[in-house]
């Protein structure tokens, strides 16, 4: 499905492109409209994501533990995450931390390392999508033969509340776990349902999707309070993730394009995990790119596009290099543990 490759990669484009634009704006830097952009964006970004991330995952899930699919995605997701917030801490200890591995930085190494033991369970950095692939499978995974309606609707109630859970250590991304479950249970299963409708009718889907989508988000502009947007966003979010998957099925059929951002998408793994380590290089060595977007005016309207493209292509070429060198355990499960999954 060269369409989910697509949609993939548009997704973590979009959250690269968001983290990019917050990391201009920390200099200071006007790029409203590239920030009124990705703030329109949000809807469509993890919600689309996750359910593709679901549906892809859907056959291993129903089939439950036995399938030793689902004990190997778990355990991927599981040691990706360990092994990238430790090199996320790593980075804080030797090169420094501002904003992107700020959340694991304390001022001195026993205060960092804490927090990397805290943060194996309750994440604050942007790896927390990683975490929760490995919690998001084991769950439906253990509760394969729980109706999945009983399931939806008790994690749409989740989602739906995650907005006024608790703030623990500021920058708490569990909430965001416990919000995006639901788009990923819903990929999980209406994957048979998605796939036979975006290949009979992908323009009505996109149709639909989308008018749903104004027709919800008119709702929340209109009314103006938080709450009913925090109600709203289950569907409207919902809506938003068939919009993109419809319209990636369109952009995949759009020659070179399409084929580019499949490849991309088929890439989306380092791209994830590395560009916030880029971009936290940037900030914390500005001098060769700061003065040129500082003094230039095109360079700065173009500068979130740019690097957000550049980003994407050093993990992308990170990752070709490593997977050359036993270091690759940074990117795959080492061979021991996966055979011994694959055994059991």
């Amino acid at each position: 499905m060269a369409w989910a490759d697509v949609a993939r990669a548009l997704c973590v484009l979009g959250v690269v492109l968001m983290h990019t634009v917050i990391t201009v704006q920390a200099f200071g830097f006007a790029i409203e409209p590239w920030r009124w952009f990705v703030d329109a964006m949000g809807p469509f970004r993890m919600s689309a994501l996750s359910m593709i991330s679901g549906l892809l995952l859907s056959r291993r899930i129903r089939a439950g533990w036995a399938d030793e699919g689902v004990r190997v995605s778990v355990a991927l997701s599981a040691w990706l995450y360990a092994t990238w917030l430790l090199l996320f801490t790593l980075f804080a200890l030797t090169v420094g931390a501002f904003l992107w591995v700020g959340p694991l930085a304390s001022g001195d190494a026993l205060g960092t390392w804490q927090a990397f033991a805290r943060q194996l369970v309750l994440p604050r950095t942007v790896l927390w999508y990683v975490l929760a692939l490995a919690v998001w499978t084991a769950v439906l995974a253990t509760l394969r033969r729980v109706s999945p309606a009983i399931v939806l609707v008790a994690l749409a109630a989740l989602s739906a509340t995650s907005f006024w859970m608790p703030v623990l250590e500021g920058s708490d991304q569990y909430r965001n776990i416990c919000r995006y479950a639901f788009f990923f249970a819903l990929g999980v299963y209406g994957a048979r349902f998605v796939r036979d409708a975006l290949a009979r009718h992908a323009a009505g889907v996109f149709t639909a999707a989308l008018g749903a989508f104004a027709l919800l988000q008119s709702v929340v502009v209109i009314t103006g309070i938080a709450s009913i947007e925090n109600l709203l966003s289950v569907p409207r979010d919902a809506a938003g993730a068939l919009v993109v998957l419809s319209g990636a099925l369109f952009l995949a059929a759009v020659p070179l394009l399409g084929r580019a951002l499949a490849w991309i998408g088929r890439r989306t793994l380092p791209i994830y995990v590395t560009h916030a380590l880029l971009l936290e290089t940037l900030i914390l060595f500005p001098g060769w790119w700061v003065p040129l977007v500082q003094h230039h005016a095109f360079a700065r309207a173009i500068s979130p596009l740019i690097i957000t493209l550049g980003c994407a292509a050093a993990a992308i070429a990170v990752h070709a290099l490593v997977m050359r060198t036993p270091m690759r355990v940074i990117f795959a499960l080492p061979g021991p543990i996966r055979r011994r999954l694959t055994r059991a």
